[in-house]
């Protein structure tokens, strides 16, 4: 009998990377749930073998109704899409980052009480980054409200490269020591595997750190330079400097600025971790 993984956000770097996995994956079906299943990427599903299914994370009945009979679930849901509409609205950068971290975390919550009333699901796989306010003895946040897998991306914004005119330099600008070690993932291939490993082969409950490389932010730099022909430089920059010069202050950079006193792992408490 076939078994049914319904995947919000089939058609970004992560839900199709998990669309993909399961459909060349034998005696799965895989339901792509999409708000737009007339897009150019939700009809390359189909064309591959998807059902299509409209839904909105904002809408608790349309996602109890996409998963209806779904086996496994599979919730991505977006910080940046928020963020960066409430820009040229006049908000403050660091209340556009508490307001797209409040519709996250609402979003997230929906697809848990909607996935609650399935009575044939066996896994709900939430992709997340590690529950840092536990550590930091902080609010609530979505991660303690449901069993969720962590999977920690590296966020290339905490490593973009800034040109320096005349020196034909690119420096790279984080609040983290250069020794800092960072899980990286290359996420439209490996998504999909990490995911199929939990739903075949992991008990319920696993809390997942996954990713294909664990490097130091200078190796990162390195690397970098190396791929693209280019010069580069770290230049190490105070809490204070990122949260008032960078456009990603609050939330955001209270997160990065806890990589070196707390590093990646916190708050993964009975976790695993796995490297392909």
């Amino acid at each position: 009998m076939s078994k049914v993984i319904a995947i919000i956000g089939a058609t970004g770097n992560q839900g199709s990377s998990v669309a993909h996995t399961f459909l060349d994956t034998p005696n799965w079906t895989v339901r792509a749930i999409t708000r737009n299943p007339a897009s150019t990427k939700a009809q390359a599903l189909a064309a591959a073998g998807a059902e299509l299914f409209q839904a909105d994370l904002n809408d608790i009945a349309s996602l109890e109704a996409a998963f209806q009979g779904a086996h496994s679930i599979f919730v991505n849901t977006d910080f940046w899409g928020p963020y960066i509409r409430g820009t040229g609205t006049g908000s403050e950068t660091t209340h556009r980052s508490d307001d797209a971290f409040n519709e996250e975390v609402r979003r997230g919550k929906n697809a848990a009480i909607a996935a609650s009333r399935v009575p044939t699901l066996e896994r709900f796989v939430y992709s997340a980054l590690g529950p840092t306010k536990r550590a930091l003895k902080g609010k609530r946040s979505l991660q303690e409200d449901v069993d969720y897998l962590c999977w920690c991306l590296c966020d290339e914004s905490a490593h973009h490269a800034d040109w320096t005119p005349g020196r034909g330099l690119y420096k790279f600008i984080p609040p983290v020591r250069g020794e800092t070690k960072i899980p990286i993932i290359d996420t439209p291939s490996s998504t999909g595997p990490f995911v199929h490993a939990l739903v075949e082969h992991e008990l319920a409950g696993i809390n997942l750190l996954a990713y294909d490389s664990y490097l130091s932010i200078n190796e990162v730099v390195d690397i970098w330079a190396k791929a693209m022909g280019k010069k580069a430089e770290l230049v190490t920059v105070t809490a204070q400097h990122m949260q008032l010069s960078l456009i990603f202050r609050g939330r955001c950079s209270r997160h990065h600025c806890g990589l070196t006193r707390l590093g990646i792992w916190v708050g993964l408490r009975g976790g695993l971790g796995l490297l392909i």
